[in-house]
């Protein structure tokens, strides 16, 4: 079989022509990313982060990012910081446990924006099925997501 030119000569070329067929494939039908239009409203990611005990959650669309950090304040207390790179209109969150929002705890709040950084305080109870409903107002479009909470497990303490 290896004494045969035309047999090693396929065993060649055929990966180099998959690879190059994928990209093709994604060039010619595959869609390209638009601009955030005013008034749209676009879903996040998670990034693996959030589902890991990371103590950070990062949440994308396409070039658009934001980051959460929880830092413990008090036993029982987060307080999250929403980090993004872009100009924030408005920024608000929920603690969902098991599909509902829990009342009075963690009802949705409003980030306030002192100086720096966004920020809202949470309690810190994480339990199985816990998630965090967030939505995001950057340049009149929004962005929503419901995120899990595994990140927030063991959040550093505040200095």
């Amino acid at each position: 079989m290896w004494k045969n030119k035309h047999v090693v000569v396929a065993l060649l070329v055929a990966p180099i022509l998959s690879i190059l067929a994928w990209f093709a494939v994604g060039n010619f039908v595959g869609e390209e990313p638009k601009v955030a239009e005013p008034g749209a409203i676009y879903k996040l990611i998670a990034r693996s982060n959030c589902r890991y005990d990371s103590g950070e959650c990062d949440l994308v669309n396409n070039e658009f990012k934001v980051t959460l950090l929880p830092v413990q304040v008090l036993p029982g207390v987060t307080e999250l910081t929403l980090d993004s790179e872009f100009a924030l209109d408005q920024a608000t969150i929920a603690l969902v446990v098991d599909d509902v929002e829990t009342p009075g705890i963690a009802a949705p709040r409003d980030f306030q924006k002192p100086t720096k950084a966004w920020t809202v305080t949470i309690p810190a109870t994480v339990v199985h099925g816990a998630h965090l409903r967030v939505a995001v107002s950057a340049q009149e479009s929004l962005y929503y997501i419901e995120a899990p909470v595994a990140f927030m497990l063991d959040p550093p303490e505040r200095p």
